[in-house]
């Protein structure tokens, strides 16, 4: 590479070193000298925020905790995405390419969307403040991205070889495991980083599912927060051992509690609010799911020829029927949750939406 081409690179990749340096900086500063100015070496150098961070219990036992759960989340999500993406992979069957974007859709909801179920759940089933809880939790959104990136691993593998090892007397565990595995290895290890990594930097539900017991480091990260002011010295200590969920720590809960993005009784209230579980919102739903089901059987009965819609795609009406629904599903939440309006009026617009697609998409 000429050294014009590199001068760009090294621009960037110290764009990019800017902030992880400010933190190791802040992590080996008082709080008096951060506050005192802007100094880009530390003008009184210190140990003893990472002398906390190792010595204080709360603290590397959060540690401790999160790799508990993350690596439960991780070793669950790969047993489960393992079958579910060779299923997808081989096999063809009703409804399997609809039901494999569903599950990426999972990956698209929001945390927040699920915190009051969960909470209600495992509140009464006794898993409040476990491990397990948390590593459940963050299967639903990692198993749909570990089923999506395993699938396009395993469809890269011919067919051709499942068939040979069958005819040489292969069972299907023994074939899975001795021959396929190995063969998608590489996959199997990009999906359990990013199973990892998604689940290490949650916050919102690792931090809403636990008190004690089970609490996370992304959740002691917010202690550094108190009516005294900003520990910055330790949330930048922290944050350079953990540098994912010490920023995320440090970014979501640097107001009060109840105020902006950090947990507190003002945003569990105004969530209890607009999810609340009421009857038109379940009918929406319900008549959501009978719509699906009386349209797929439509479908294969009578199969629809494929148009152009308002973009220049080319759409089934299987198609047009699962974008209107899964539209109208997230208008519906929209609605409901940053606006003022009544259920009603968020299934008429929602209802509006899923007739225009069915006829004009």
């Amino acid at each position: 590479m000429s050294k014009r081409k590199l001068i760009p690179l090294l621009i960037y990749i110290l764009f990019l070193l800017v902030p992880i340096y400010w933190l190791l900086n802040m992590s080996f500063k008082s709080n008096t000298e951060i506050l005192g100015g802007l100094t880009l070496f530390p003008q009184d150098f210190t140990l003893a925020n990472y002398k906390v961070i190792f010595t204080d219990p709360s603290w590397y036992t959060g540690y401790l905790n999160s790799l508990y759960y993350v690596s439960l989340n991780t070793v669950i999500s790969l047993s489960v995405a393992l079958p579910a993406a060779y299923a997808f992979s081989r096999y063809r069957f009703l409804g399997d390419k609809h039901l494999f974007f569903w599950l990426l859709t999972n990956r698209m909801a929001p945390p927040a969307v699920f915190l009051l179920p969960f909470f209600q759940l495992y509140s009464s089933i006794g898993l409040f403040d476990t491990h397990i809880a948390v590593a459940l939790a963050h299967c639903l959104f990692n198993v749909p991205l570990a089923v999506w990136i395993l699938e396009g691993f395993m469809s890269g593998v011919p067919k051709e070889i499942d068939e040979t090892a069958y005819i040489d007397g292969y069972s299907f565990p023994k074939f899975f495991v001795k021959i396929f595995i190995p063969l998608i290895g590489s996959g199997i290890g990009v999906t359990a980083f990013f199973c990892f990594m998604f689940s290490w930097v949650e916050l919102l539900l690792a931090r809403t599912l636990t008190s004690v017991n089970a609490k996370p480091i992304a959740a002691v990260m917010t202690r550094t927060v108190s009516a005294s002011g900003i520990d910055w010295g330790g949330a930048g200590s922290g944050g350079g051992v953990d540098h994912p969920a010490g920023h995320a720590g440090d970014l979501v809960c640097s107001q009060p509690r109840g105020q902006g993005l950090c947990p507190g009784p003002g945003l569990e209230e105004s969530m209890m609010e607009w999810m609340a579980w009421t009857t038109p919102t379940a009918l929406f739903f319900g008549g959501i799911a009978l719509i699906l089901a009386g349209m797929t059987t439509w479908e294969l009965r009578s199969p629809s020829i494929p148009r152009r819609g308002l973009l220049p795609i080319s759409t089934t009406r299987g198609d047009r029927l699962f974008i209107g629904l899964l539209g109208s599903a997230y208008l519906h939440l929209l609605v409901i949750g940053v606006t003022d309006w009544s259920i009603w009026v968020a299934s008429a617009l929602s209802l509006v939406w899923l007739l225009s697609v069915m006829r004009w998409g």
